[in-house]
């Protein structure tokens, strides 16, 4: 009899270990696939940086809109981690409300490849979370190698009488290809330069280059983009009087 109760017992032990480690096995896949209970009733649109300098904020932002009307929500919080540290305890930051349907949250991060998920719980009580991935880059071994490497002083941040402007589009679809056109002027006079553009696509970690041609007063080029998320077209303007650069963002969907 008291075999009999102990072979029982055995049976619930293992059956309860069993169920214990579906749930955890469950719970590990729900976190890797990044998947969430559903999607807002609102359309969001998350917007984070791809590329950050170490001593900038990473600036994480979202924007809720429903019937073309700007709506609030009421949660939205990044959660991220080190792409290489998975098992350490992951920072959340809560965004807050700047105005109707615009959220902001800002982080000081150290170099490295993140990845993470953004939280968002709606009005009517239904959560939904998605990836995010960006990169915080210590840039300052650049700079000083630009001044062993050269006579001039380099100008990355402003430039007196430097004006930059962008007019290609913002938004494209993956495997397109983007047109880019910028207008380059010092003291309100088309400016001669060597003019290219860096791509910075979301986990590729090999940047492109990309000359651009000077077209009557504008820089014209192409490229391809091929990763969904925010890419960085980062221009470089450089003659032997300055360098300097400037990021724009462009979002890539499916």
């Amino acid at each position: 009899m008291n075999n009999k109760i102990l072979g029982f017992s055995g049976i619930f032990l293992a059956t309860g270990l069993l169920l214990a480690g579906c749930g955890n096995e469950k719970q590990a896949m729900d976190h890797e696939t990044m998947q969430g209970s559903g999607k807002p009733t609102v359309d969001v649109k998350v917007d984070i940086p791809a590329k950050t300098m170490e001593n900038q904020k990473v600036v994480f932002k979202a924007t809720a809109v429903e019937n073309q009307k700007a709506v609030n929500l009421e949660d939205v919080t990044f959660e991220v981690w080190k792409a290489d540290e998975k098992e350490a305890d992951h920072q959340k930051f809560k965004a807050a409300l700047k105005k109707t349907g615009t959220y902001q949250a800002e982080a000081k991060l150290a170099e490295g490849e993140y990845e993470g998920l953004y939280h968002i719980n709606d009005k009517k009580g239904l959560h939904h979370m998605d990836k995010i991935s960006f990169v915080v880059m210590d840039h300052s071994h650049e700079a000083s190698s630009e001044k062993k490497t050269s006579t001039h002083e380099h100008a990355h941040d402003t430039v007196d009488g430097l004006s930059v402007h962008y007019m290609g589009a913002k938004k494209m679809t993956a495997g397109a290809k983007l047109p880019l056109s910028f207008h380059v002027f010092l003291n309100e006079k088309p400016l001669q330069a060597d003019v290219q553009v860096e791509v910075i696509e979301p986990g590729v970690e090999k940047h492109t280059y990309v000359p651009l041609t000077k077209k009557a007063d504008q820089y014209v080029g192409e490229v391809s983009l091929t990763r969904p998320g925010n890419t960085t077209i980062r221009l470089h303007v450089e003659n032997d009087q300055l360098h300097h650069h400037q990021d724009q963002t462009v979002l890539v969907q499916k």
